[in-house]
């Protein structure tokens, strides 16, 4: 059976038994997962198996390579003329470019070989005119196909495909939903239903359309990288974004949301190698620019942070989180009143952020400059009254300048508040030394 029938749009490539275990670290995962490396070994031990040929084809269209995943197909096509599914995969590539003219020009191809009224032919050329965003004429092609095929699940999910484009939602989930109920194993399908149920508010059932999806073909980078973007599990999110990147390097949104991920759980220095990626991918791009320069900042490399901050800054000026990094890096550079200014914009843009108007404080107070100190203080106290960090330094400042009545209050505020950045056992020093200096 071919790849339009009930085994799906994309032809199945043969058993995984290689895969590895998930639970095994994502960076392990990600370098022992490789389709591509299994597809290539098959075409050298068999050069001439157009079944091989077609296997390699298909991974690496999935990686993205499409000049070597035509070069795959057109040798499948040497050995078995006319196959549906080597035309079919050159057509994908056509769409995966957004080519639509040549997207057609494949397609007829494809029409030649099946039969101008075999299914398989109106279902490329509705996926043609998706490319086109004509979802009116690719649902012409899809139920055209149905006609000779009721049960086509590629052409139903095609419409599905081209209702959720035109944002008929329902519609959309109803044919991907009969998609399925054709072919369980339709990968399109199920990614497509996870689409629709994430727009409409649904994330546990995308999850699970796309946990279906991973087991289908655990070489899928849109699954994983959609698995992984969804996902609150941080570590599973990453073991997911690292197999997406790892299939198809040259996949941004991929890159970025591993980085995303890796920075969220404190891997710095992790973060920075996909990072770079979606930065080279996307050099212009205000949001890459920002959170390459914040783990820059976060992993010491200071000249190329600030570049890449002031980057994402001219883009996004209005940006408290390139604001704040900036004022970071300018600080640990030695350039406090650059670095003050710019942590002061953050604060201004971000004025229910009272840990950085502490951090503003604490810059003020490591220059001695403890009358702006207590300003930001203040700030910082209105926005969280038990922030015990805050009433610690305020003690300090306080206890400096005489004024042990004003302080005491604040150390034991300190001692009753949040806990959080305060050595307990020095404030309690503090009162104790308070009750001899000013008794009450």
């Amino acid at each position: 059976m071919n790849a339009f029938g009930r085994t799906g749009l994309w032809c199945k490539v043969g058993p995984l038994a290689f895969l590895l275990v998930l639970a095994a670290t994502a960076p392990a995962a990600a370098q022992g997962f490789d389709e591509l490396t299994a597809a290539r070994e098959a075409v050298s031990a068999a050069p001439t198996d157009a079944a091989a040929q077609l296997r390699l084809g298909n991974a690496l269209l999935e990686a993205r390579d499409f000049s070597g995943a035509k070069s795959a197909f057109e040798a499948a096509l040497r050995q078995h003329a006319d196959w549906v599914d080597a035309l079919w995969g050159l057509a994908r590539i056509k769409m995966a470019e957004g080519n639509y003219e040549d997207s057609q020009t494949a397609c007829r191809r494809v029409i030649s070989a099946a039969g101008n009224s075999a299914a398989e032919g109106h279902v490329c050329m509705g996926q043609a005119y998706l490319v086109w965003r004509r979802s009116s004429l690719a649902i012409e092609e899809f139920n055209k196909a149905l006609e000779a095929d009721a049960d086509n699940a590629a052409a139903l999910s095609g419409l599905g495909d081209a209702q959720a484009r035109a944002n008929q939602l329902d519609a959309a989930v109803e044919q991907y939903r009969k998609a399925i109920a054709a072919d369980a194993n339709l990968l399109e399908a199920h990614l497509g239903l996870a689409n629709v149920l994430e727009r409409k508010g649904d994330s546990a059932g995308a999850i699970a359309e796309l946990r279906t999806a991973v087991g289908i073909r655990a070489w899928s980078a849109d699954a994983r990288y959609n698995l992984g973007r969804l996902l609150s599990d941080t570590n599973e999110a990453i073991t997911h974004l690292a197999l997406a990147v790892a299939i198809r390097p040259s996949f941004t949104d991929a890159q970025m949301e591993y980085g995303k991920k890796l920075a969220a759980a404190g891997r710095w220095s992790e973060a920075l190698a996909p990072l770079r990626v979606a930065s080279s991918q996307l050099p212009n791009v205000g949001a890459v620019n920002e959170l390459l320069g914040i783990a820059l900042w976060k992993n010491g490399e200071l000249a190329e942070a600030e570049t890449k901050l002031r980057a994402a800054l001219v883009g996004v000026p209005n940006s408290p989180r390139a604001n704040e990094a900036l004022g970071e890096v300018l600080v640990a550079s030695g350039r406090i009143e650059d670095g003050l200014a710019s942590l002061e914009t953050a604060a201004n843009l971000e004025q229910s952020n009272h840990a950085l108007a502490l951090r503003i404080a604490t810059v003020l107070r490591g220059q001695g400059r403890n009358t702006l100190a207590t300003g930001w203080l203040d700030k910082a106290l209105a926005l969280k009254a038990n922030l015990s960090a805050a009433h610690e330094m305020y003690g300090d400042i306080l206890f400096e300048q005489g004024r042990y009545a004003e302080a005491r209050p604040h150390y034991e505020s300190a001692l009753s508040g949040d806990g959080v950045g305060i050595d307990r056992a020095r404030v309690q020093g503090r009162i104790e030394q308070l009750r001899t200096l000013a008794p009450q």
